[in-house]
């Protein structure tokens, strides 16, 4: 992401970011403040509810300060993910979010944001497609289970990320819409009976 947005750091991020009703900044503060939140929430192991904060970066940050607000918060986000005991989890409203899935959560939020906001500013953008497969696999396996009975081998990867998170509509496949979720709770273990 970060490598994929800095070019446009000398452009104006007060442009609407894709199709959002949000600014290029906007939608960068907001997948930070999902990193942090996500790190928070799995350090935190708060149960039944969010942790309370709002991080934004600084009226005067440029574009080029986002972008780091943006770098730094996924490397907490890593950190927590790495530091969590297999037993940890955090609250999420869709489920009480492992390690694993919390990770999912901030994989989620960087790519399908950094889509918009490339296409904001006009930038190319196109994801590590075994990141995009594991996060298919890990976060939507319902989805997954419909693309592989659908036997989608043209279906790249980010094609099947954009679809699952409702993005795009891929024809013969369901229509998704804006009411998708993910599965960030522990996947059942497949070798337990």
């Amino acid at each position: 992401m970060i490598t994929a947005l800095r070019p446009g750091t000398d452009q104006d991020w007060q442009t609407p970011a894709g199709t959002l009703d949000w600014t290029c900044r906007l939608t960068a503060e907001h997948a930070a403040h999902c990193m942090q939140a996500y790190a928070m929430q799995l350090a935190s192991q708060a149960s039944t509810h969010y942790v309370t904060f709002y991080s934004r970066a600084l009226e005067a940050a440029t574009p080029a300060d986002v972008l780091e607000l943006l770098e730094a918060s996924g490397r907490l986000l890593s950190a927590a993910v790495r530091a969590a005991k297999p037993t940890d989890l955090g609250f999420h409203p869709f489920g009480m979010a492992d390690a694993e899935g919390t990770a999912g959560m901030g994989c989620i939020e960087l790519l399908v944001h950094a889509d918009d906001i490339a296409a904001g500013l006009g930038l190319p953008f196109e994801p590590p497609s075994d990141v995009c497969a594991w996060i298919l696999a890990r976060m939507f396996p319902n989805r997954h289970a419909e693309l592989e009975s659908f036997r989608t081998a043209d279906i790249d990867p980010w094609t099947a990320l954009r679809w699952a998170t409702g993005r795009i509509v891929v024809p013969g496949l369901s229509t998704v819409g804006s009411d998708w979720r993910w599965h960030c709770a522990p996947l059942p273990d497949p070798t337990c009976p």
